[in-house]
């Protein structure tokens, strides 16, 4: 037999570093407010229960009519803790086996993210972790809830911290990033709008936590830095991503005219698989300063290989994000021969 799970949204807090005319739960992001995006993640869900935990104010207005159940919280103003229990208590009482619990300030976590904390059912905590980082939602197994605090302006945290051995880390693609400021509610704004020009671009919505680091003179996503494991656990060995629309196609005009044998003939292997080592070395890195090890670690180097060219898409995103590579720097050089010589000079 299956847990009973339900889906806890914390939306009780008063907001109080957000210096917007509204209640930051209520700000939007492409006419969505932030609060209804972080429940209807949780409501694609197949959950038994989405619980939404409110104070002064019952967000009736921007609530889904169904689908929720909204739990007061009347001593709110006296810490998260409060506003835990009162869920908690509510879990209790129809008698479920696990909540996940997360603010309602986080609007890009994510379906999916939701979906794999209902699964994981090893431990009894269970926490999102984004490249490499844990932050909420969390997942709290009734076995525990007696541990967790009654008081204060504290969470689930104050329990898992000195227990990790009962903690399973669940990779996310989602994004964690909370509406605590106005700064922060037009970095989410920017955020979920290169997640949709992202996906858009790639045909699919991105499998893994990333970050864009090159931009065209129209703000638009040209490159990708990803996390080198993917929110599914695999490996992602290509650290940087060439998403542009008319970078890729150029480029991929300059392929067809026998661009890598010709990158490999002019610059030779030596200078091209020392591009490649230092590619690994960086994602490695970044690996090992998260913290997280994965069961399979990424391998190769630039597009995934580690002798020669296998990708001059590849090549060329490292060299635009800033890398150290002859390859991508080649590419440059060559790219008038499918477009203007003036070209890439928009990005």
């Amino acid at each position: 037999m299956s847990s009973r799970v339900a889906a806890v949204i914390l939306a009780a807090g008063a907001g109080s570093r957000f210096s917007g005319p509204d209640h930051k739960l209520r700000a939007e992001i492409d006419g969505v407010s932030v609060l209804a995006r972080s429940v209807n993640a949780a409501r694609a869900v197949d959950f038994d229960e989405v619980f939404v935990v409110v104070g002064d104010d019952d967000f009736a207005d921007i609530l889904p009519e169904v689908g929720v159940t909204v739990v007061p919280s009347p001593r709110w103003a006296d810490g998260q803790a409060h506003s835990l229990q009162a869920a908690v208590a509510a879990a209790r009482a129809k008698s479920y086996d696990a909540i996940i619990v997360a603010p309602g300030d986080q609007p890009l976590v994510g379906a999916l993210t939701w979906a794999a904390l209902r699964d994981a059912e090893g431990t009894p905590f269970a926490v999102a972790t984004y490249a490499g980082v844990q932050r909420p939602p969390t997942r709290l197994a009734a076995s525990i809830w007696d541990d967790l605090p009654t008081d204060g302006d504290r969470g689930a945290r104050a329990v898992m911290a000195p227990t990790p051995e009962l903690v399973t880390e669940v990779p996310s693609a989602g994004n964690p990033t909370d509406v605590d400021t106005v700064e922060a509610l037009e970095e989410v704004r920017q955020l979920y709008a290169d997640r949709l020009a992202v996906t858009d671009l790639l045909g699919r919505t991105p499998m893994g936590p990333y970050e864009v680091v090159v931009r065209n003179v129209d703000g638009e996503p040209v490159v990708l830095k990803n996390y080198p494991v993917l929110a599914n656990g695999r490996p992602m060995p290509t650290l940087y991503w060439l998403c542009g629309e008319r970078e890729s196609m150029l480029i991929g005009r300059l392929e067809a005219m026998k661009g890598v044998r010709r990158a490999e003939a002019d610059l030779g292997l030596d200078v091209i698989n020392a591009s490649h080592d230092r590619y690994c070395a960086e994602r490695d890195a970044i690996l090992d300063a998260s913290g997280f090890e994965p069961e399979h670690r990424p391998s190769g180097g630039v597009g995934g290989t580690r002798n020669g060219v296998k990708c001059l898409h590849a090549h060329y995103g490292y060299w635009l994000a800033g890398g150290d590579d002859p390859v991508g720097q080649w590419v440059h050089e060559h790219l008038h021969e499918v477009d203007s010589p003036h070209w890439p000079s928009s990005v």
